[in-house]
């Protein structure tokens, strides 16, 4: 048996602690994942995952033991944290908190910019004091987004000077570019931290938490193939695209995966009525009972069309606003879910006032409601602007939810449009709402062809979505990362 890889996991949320979006989902399944993965060279890994210790967070894991105290370099002084430690499915847990009454930490993410700047640019540098303290050399720092690319800038700097440092790779997931941190200058000067001095980024980007983890990582790593390469596509590369061209070498696409178990139709304790592949007739038990407690009627054939998404531009909202009118001649009721920006919501309740017969829109969080519109929709809209990876769509075909999406990023990597006899799903190019009005049409006319619509159905349910595949991927990385001189990719 090979000694353990070691790897700290480094990120802002993970499920079931604290999810508010994809990156818990992401982070509550990968490390786990890799640390049951069966290697064909029968080695290990030893993951650790390390959280902020936000507010509430303690109703949701087990006792804790304290382990650490730690201080971090301030132009005052020093900012002083305490670490703890828990156990959970096999895989240990930190928790890192400033001390004192930081702000902050009531919120996993806070309105203001620096708020959220203070609370994760302390825990990334508390991230690398803690392992020194512990005494615990990772081989690999994994992070993940704007929130924890400064452990991956500042031990590019910590190599250079502390051995204990010297052998440890990294890492950083990109899970969503245009997110760079914005707002946190004055606490990288607070924690005395200076510009990057590189030619590949632009001038905007060398004083910004994402762009210097970016630079200072030895592999960086989208969350689909095709997001990793429209980074280089002036569309999705949000000002980064020489960047990314120059960093081709150490950047990687891998889709994510989901919790099969969590996910899982027969089993979902949040459904009026399981059922599998094989017995498709017990699905429609679930779109009779949400179509009566909605008042859409009774009538099974309709097909209904669901959202489950967050409220914002870059879920594509304006599209299904200017794209649906198009189709009120045509026979389908739809129930949307999801909250967001104010002016994105009063679309979707004008639309439901033009309709209210056969559109409802709930306005809010509710994930046993979204487990049961994925068992009854028969059609999930997604028609994303940009999508990294995307989660709903991997979720709904497991459910036979067939998905219309724009063709994307990860929508791109997990739907099959084309040839027909291969469908999972639909997908259009252009975004407009007339492109994707005709897309839905597309649906809507082979959804009345029912042997069709259940091949369909059953094709997108026999996808492997599960994190198996990923994590494999994931660790082949991880151990070429290891097989590589630092500074020589």
């Amino acid at each position: 048996m090979h000694s353990p890889l070691r790897v700290l996991f480094i990120t802002a949320e993970a499920e079931p602690f604290v999810k508010i979006g994809g990156l818990g989902d992401y982070a509550g399944s990968l490390p786990k994942a890799i640390s049951e993965f069966k290697s064909s060279d029968s080695s290990n890994v030893d993951i650790r995952v390390v959280l902020p210790f936000h507010g509430g967070i303690e109703a949701t894991v087990p006792p804790l033991t304290k382990i650490a105290s730690i201080k971090v370099q301030t132009n005052t002084g020093y900012a002083k944290g305490i670490v703890f430690q828990f156990a959970h499915q096999g895989i240990t847990y930190y928790l890192v908190k400033r001390s004192g009454n930081p702000s902050g930490y009531k919120n996993v993410y806070n309105p203001t910019q620096i708020e959220d700047a203070r609370k994760y640019i302390f825990f990334s540098l508390a991230c690398l004091e803690f392992i020194k303290v512990i005494d615990w050399s990772p081989d690999i720092i994994h992070a993940n987004d704007w929130h924890t690319a400064i452990s991956v800038y500042e031990l590019a700097e910590k190599r250079r000077a502390d051995k204990f440092y010297r052998s440890v790779r990294s890492l950083l997931t990109v899970h969503n570019l245009p997110f760079t941190g914005e707002g946190s200058q004055p606490t990288l000067r607070e924690f005395q931290l200076k510009p990057l001095k590189s030619i590949l980024l632009p001038s905007w980007a060398k004083f910004l938490p994402l762009p210097m983890g970016l630079e200072n990582a030895d592999e960086i790593v989208a969350v689909s193939p095709t997001y990793a390469q429209e980074l280089k596509q002036e569309e999705f590369g949000n000002g980064l695209v020489d960047f990314f061209f120059r960093n081709t070498h150490k950047t990687t696409g891998i889709l994510n995966g989901i919790d099969t178990s969590t996910w899982d139709p027969a089993t979902d304790e949040c459904l009026s009525q399981n059922y599998s592949i094989n017995q498709m007739e017990k699905r429609n038990i679930n779109k009779e009972k949400i179509l009566q407690e909605f008042g859409l009627g009774n009538n099974i054939k309709k097909p209904l069309l669901v959202l489950i998404s967050r409220l914002t531009p870059q879920k594509g909202i304006d599209i299904l606003l200017q794209g649906l009118p198009h189709l009120f001649d045509d026979e389908w009721s739809a129930i949307f879910l999801g909250s967001g920006q104010h002016e994105l919501e009063k679309g979707l309740i004008d639309l439901e006032s033009q309709i209210p017969d056969r559109f409802k829109v709930v306005l809010e969080f509710n994930n046993p409601l979204a487990h049961r519109l994925y068992a009854s929709g028969d059609i999930l809209l997604m028609p994303s602007l940009y999508e990294p990876c995307g989660l709903s769509q991997l979720i709904a075909m497991r459910y036979g939810c067939i998905p219309v999406a724009r063709a994307v990023g990860g929508l791109k990597d997990s739907i099959i449009a084309e040839p027909p006899d291969l469908r999972t799903g639909y997908l259009f190019e252009k975004a407009d709402g007339l492109t994707f009005a005709n897309c839905l049409r597309k649906a809507l006319s082979d959804y009345k062809n029912k042997k069709k619509w259940i091949s369909i159905q059953k094709r997108a349910m026999n996808v492997d979505f599960s994190w198996k595949k990923s994590a494999g991927q994931y660790l082949d990385l991880y151990k070429a990362m290891l097989s590589v001189k630092i500074g020589t990719k």
